[in-house]
């Protein structure tokens, strides 16, 4: 394995739980993953699909499942419940704010952990300031450059190519570009056992 690119969006705690694992499996390997930001309400959209139902045997199962690999990779996790579905279009647009100044991975970090470990509301862009500013990040230039036009079409432009390339879903990985693989973070044990 050579590279891996992670097609993510804060909403989803698979990916949170997922961002660590593969943040540690590629510092072992010593490989730079590449992160690529998509809008799952988009996705959804056009593949007729929908978060997992609150309450459902589905999310109770995936919240108790998220919680034993938290454990394990030693990260906190408590999800927001009232406020799930996310709403984390404005976040994910900050994702290409953060990469312009070279610190993607760590705004990356600081909102998962912010929205799945900290019950921090990141669908109000003021609530993610002590983030940004622990980063060394302009706050009020971040709140200008997510509402440019030219960052919302990035964000629609990067969700429709990950379409077309198979994506329906996330978390969902690209192996050296090529091979692709979508699930739950246990999907990164088995990459990590596989993959040499």
């Amino acid at each position: 394995m050579r590279s891996i690119e992670f097609f993510y969006d804060f909403s989803s705690p698979n990916c949170y739980v997922s961002f660590h694992k593969l943040r540690r499996m590629c510092e072992r390997r010593g490989i730079t993953p590449k992160y690529t930001p998509l809008l799952l309400g988009g996705i959804f959209k056009v593949t007729n699909d929908a978060p997992v139902p609150k309450g459902s045997h589905e999310y109770n199962y995936m919240i108790q499942n998220l919680a034993r690999l938290s454990k394990e990779l030693g990260i906190g996790f408590n999800p927001p419940h009232e406020r799930f579905p996310i709403n984390s279009l404005r976040a994910m647009r900050g994702s290409y704010f953060a990469e312009a100044k070279g610190k993607v991975e760590e705004y990356i970090s600081k909102v998962f952990e912010a929205c799945w470990s900290l019950d921090c509301d990141i669908s109000d862009p003021q609530n993610l300031r002590p983030y940004l500013e622990s980063l060394g990040l302009d706050f009020q230039e971040f709140l200008s450059f997510i509402e440019k036009e030219d960052t919302k079409l990035k964000l629609r432009n990067d969700t429709d190519m990950a379409y077309k390339r198979g994506v329906f879903g996330s978390p969902t990985f690209f192996i050296d570009g090529v091979e692709m693989y979508w699930g739950t973070p246990e999907i990164l044990w088995h990459i990590d056992e596989i993959k040499k």
